[in-house]
């Protein structure tokens, strides 16, 4: 899977969560602080910031290949769109707490 290849299937994904097409588990993780992990339905692993119970960012996403790209980029000159537009996805606010497990 090449990177562009990662990120179109990446946000293929977060929409499919989004349109009930895909479930997710809390697999580790408090949703109080921290990392907290879930796998989807179709074997993606989805790692979320959480600060307090809210919803930062995205960590990381590793697709079921295990294969990991960098969401967090060592240099600046190697951030990219994409990247910057993962790692601030917010899902829906009605599904924060539905669909996601957020107290929020």
């Amino acid at each position: 899977m090449t990177k562009d290849e990662f990120f179109d299937a990446a946000f293929q994904e977060l929409q499919g969560i989004e349109r009930g097409e895909v479930t997710i588990e809390l697999t580790a993780g408090d949703i109080l602080l921290g990392r907290v992990e879930y796998r989807t339905s179709n074997g993606w692993k989805v790692i979320v910031f959480s600060d307090g119970d809210d919803w930062d960012y995205i960590d990381s996403i590793i697709p079921p290949s295990g294969q990991e790209f960098k969401l967090w980029p060592e240099k600046e000159e190697d951030d990219c769109e994409e990247m910057r537009k993962l790692r601030s996805y917010q899902p829906p606010r009605d599904q924060l707490k539905k669909t996601w497990g957020f107290l929020t």
